[in-house]
């Protein structure tokens, strides 16, 4: 008998996002992809045919639909002890590039009981016979029934007095960071990085993996201070960066943008598929676009932290975000026929990573809510307000707004006066004057003929001055007035 095999890996965004450094998220990333290849690997090698992902070396897919022909309930039980042994592997693997001083300090004990119940593998099989749409969502229905039931076995840490690790507090650390501070890692080049732990970092089994992980791929990873810089020199790259941690050097362009983008209704797409090949093919098309979307981000200088299927995360210079964005956009439509809707969030380099990282997956979130099919723009200053504008692809302004602040056409003070404007109108004015004060405080900043479109109410004009505001940082210039940032 045929069955129609679904598997769960995990912990997804929280294990991901659970980074202090640019390279911890990454490995977040990068370990969970490793994970889940493995599993396709094993099932493929034992003949069952994969659906999603279609190819058992593609990138990004925790998730994994496979038709089988074997016991079902034995070849997940095999793909999570292959998974198991993977994670353990990948474990050794990095604390093997230690010195062995540092090696002997670690609690082995605790970790490998941290090792033991961090995974999250959940599976479920139905027959399948003639209706694979109805197979599928019936075995869809039992992941989510099992994922709701799921374990909740104590991790016996012997942890009694230990501190928590800060990235996951259900774990107790497994080192004491005050002997970290100077801990270098072996990369495979014979050279040696910094762990760069800090005194307060009781990192746990998992964080200390995903440090280490992530510093053996150094060569690669892009951090958030290099990202800024890209906005004035493309070119910069991660090891021209000096002071990282020293809070009295400005930098000229202090933003840098995130991108979270997610295809629409995939869901729908997905039960349109009313056979296995037809769900096979559009698995083939989304690991072609992760592939085209890794591309389309390094062409804007950019950092793919992930890519897998319809979902992206990126770090982007401040002013190639949005024309990054729209490429991803048009590659989806053309090659999986559906839409994208995206978030970018401008956030200063030195927030906390996992604060900028939800503020651009609110932002994703708010062009979602805004009818999909669109493109959200979230701009957080330091100390000051949020500006959140959300607009439909085709409805985008943004280029003529760019331009015209790289060349000088527009000022920063005509964005904050018209927007001061726009919140002191009231509703029940006349909006023929507050289209004439607008066209007022234009002719005394503008310099190049500039037009205002025509405004019907307060809060049109609301909706352009944040778009300006928002494109003066979005352009990269460096600031003119840096107390006018609070402002924002």
């Amino acid at each position: 008998m045929t069955y129609l095999l679904s598997i769960s890996i995990g912990p997804v965004q929280d294990f991901i996002a659970a980074a202090r450094r640019t390279a911890d998220l990454y490995a977040g990333s990068q370990i969970l992809q490793e994970l889940s290849r493995t599993v396709a690997r094993y099932l493929a090698d034992r003949q069952a045919r994969l659906i999603f992902p279609a190819d058992k070396e593609a990138d990004g897919a925790n998730k994994i639909l496979a038709e089988v022909e074997t016991d079902p309930a034995k070849l997940a039980e095999g793909a999570k002890e292959k998974a198991q042994e993977r994670l353990e592997e990948l474990w050794q693997e990095s604390i093997d590039k230690l010195p062995e001083e540092y090696r002997k300090q670690i609690n082995h004990q605790r970790a490998q009981e941290q090792l033991k119940h961090f995974l999250e593998f959940y599976a479920a099989w139905v027959p399948l016979e003639d209706n694979y749409p109805q197979a599928r969502q019936a075995v869809e229905r039992l992941l989510a029934g099992r994922k709701a039931l799921r374990d909740f076995a104590p991790t016996q840490q012997n942890d009694e007095g230990i501190p928590k690790s800060p990235l996951d507090p259900s774990r107790a650390a497994v080192i004491d960071p005050k002997e970290w501070s100077d801990v270098n890692i072996r990369l495979e080049d014979g050279s040696y990085k910094p762990l760069r732990i800090k005194s307060t970092e009781y990192l746990d089994a998992i964080s200390l993996l995903k440090r280490c992980y992530g510093v053996r791929q150094s060569g690669v990873v892009v951090d958030t201070r290099t990202m800024a810089r890209r906005a004035k020199n493309p070119e910069a790259m991660p090891q021209e960066r000096w002071g990282e941690d020293d809070d009295r050097i400005t930098e000229p362009q202090p933003y840098f943008a995130i991108l979270v983008a997610d295809g629409d209704r995939m869901g729908e797409l997905i039960s349109r598929q009313d056979n296995p090949e037809a769900h096979r093919a559009l698995s083939k098309t989304l690991d072609d676009f992760a592939r085209e979307a890794r591309q389309i981000v390094r062409k804007y200088r950019g950092f793919m932290v992930y890519s897998g299927g319809d979902d992206v995360l990126a770090f982007l210079p401040v002013n190639q975000a949005v024309a990054c964005a729209q490429d991803l956009s048009e590659g989806f439509r053309h090659r999986v026929r559906g839409t994208l809707s995206a978030g970018v969030a401008v956030v200063h380099y030195r927030e906390p990573l996992s604060q900028s990282l939800q503020r651009a997956r609110d932002a994703e979130k708010a062009a979602k809510d805004g009818g999909r099919n669109a493109l959200a723009v979230a701009l957080h200053t330091r100390g000051g307000a949020p500006i959140t504008v959300v607009r439909t692809w085709d409805k985008l302004r943004w280029g003529e707004l760019l331009q015209s602040f790289e060349q000088g056409d527009l000022t920063q003070g005509l964005a904050y006066e018209l927007l001061e404007l726009a919140r002191e109108w009231q509703d029940d004015m006349n909006v023929a004057y507050l289209q004439a004060e607008a066209e007022r405080i234009l002719g005394r900043k503008e310099r190049k003929g500039l037009r205002l479109p025509l405004f019907e109410s307060r809060q049109d004009l609301l909706d352009y001055a944040k778009e300006l505001v928002v494109a003066r940082f979005l352009s990269g210039v460096e600031l003119e007035h840096p107390k006018e940032v609070a402002r924002a």
